[in-house]
């Protein structure tokens, strides 16, 4: 499986949305790349006042010596595939030790989701967040 998980369906999310609390998780669609020193878990939503909070975990891949990086990126991407809406995290440093290998990250954003729609989360290079590799589709040779 690769680095990039797809949640599930924001049609049966958006059916929750509507009698969901504050704080209460949402089911939406994401996707998450991290690095080959650093994974990267997929963004969970939150419903919060006016927009979301996005949370997830980044953790140590091995003992290496690379420098944590320093922020998420997080993109809502619309069911098109065009960004609408980004938003960054702070990362805080990960320790070296082997008992404390990963970090969370946390952002408040005033997205409003629609159906199909996904945030995408990777690490902040300057700029946007590799997408979804295209979908192969097999034609018979006639």
């Amino acid at each position: 499986m690769t680095a990039r998980w797809k949640g599930l369906g924001l049609a049966f999310g958006a059916a929750l949305a509507g009698c969901a609390g504050a704080g209460s998780s949402l089911v939406v669609n994401t996707e998450a790349a991290g690095s080959s020193y650093f994974s990267l878990g997929r963004p969970v939503a939150y419903k919060a006042g006016v927009g979301l909070e996005l949370a997830g975990r980044v953790c140590r891949r091995a003992r290496t010596t690379v420098l944590t990086p320093s922020r998420i990126r997080l993109e809502h991407v619309a069911a098109g595939g065009e960004v609408v809406g980004v938003a960054h995290a702070f990362l805080p440093q990960i320790s070296r030790r082997a008992d404390l290998p990963c970090s969370e990250y946390r952002a408040a954003v005033a997205w409003t989701l629609a159906e199909g729609d996904t945030i995408r989360a990777c690490f902040d290079r300057g700029h946007a967040c590799p997408g979804a590799p295209p979908a192969r589709i097999a034609v018979p040779a006639s």
